[in-house]
């Protein structure tokens, strides 16, 4: 195989054609979101009753739990760990299955801690679950 070396009769211009590279890349964007799983938004879920279908629970069917604003939290009158907020409802709704959750959040207490005590209530397979809203002092309602 020869190779033979040709002196240029001067600088040659080389040029990229760019005439179809919008289109190149209008085709790899489509197909990129067409192949992609977008994330999709995860949130509390929750099922709203339809207006005006209120019902009336007895008080020994309801039981408060409640963050207060300096994040600790509490079922009925007693601090516990929200570790701790699954086992207590398991053992309530065992004995009482008509049993309701209060859920009392205080718009000064952390976010994460209202997620962390819900999960925990889901967790105990409460499906009873009342978000009371808490009206504080320096605050003109919800």
């Amino acid at each position: 195989m020869a190779v033979s070396l040709r002196k240029a009769s001067g600088p040659q211009k080389v040029s990229i054609p760019t005439a179809s590279q919008g289109d190149i890349a209008f085709l790899i964007m489509i197909f990129f979101m067409t192949t992609s799983m977008f994330a999709k938004e995860k949130g509390l879920k929750m099922v709203l009753p339809e207006l005006g279908q209120a019902t009336k629970i007895k008080a020994e069917n309801i039981l408060t739990v409640a963050v207060n604003p300096a994040g600790q939290v509490l079922v009925g009158d007693q601090i516990v760990n929200v570790s701790d907020v699954r086992d207590i409802v398991v053992k309530r709704l065992a004995v009482n299955s008509d049993l309701a959750i209060a859920l009392r959040i205080s718009r000064k207490a952390p976010y994460r801690l209202m997620v962390d005590v819900f999960d925990q209530l889901k967790l105990a397979k409460a499906e009873r679950i009342s978000l009371v809203p808490v009206i504080e002092e320096g605050t003109s309602g919800p």
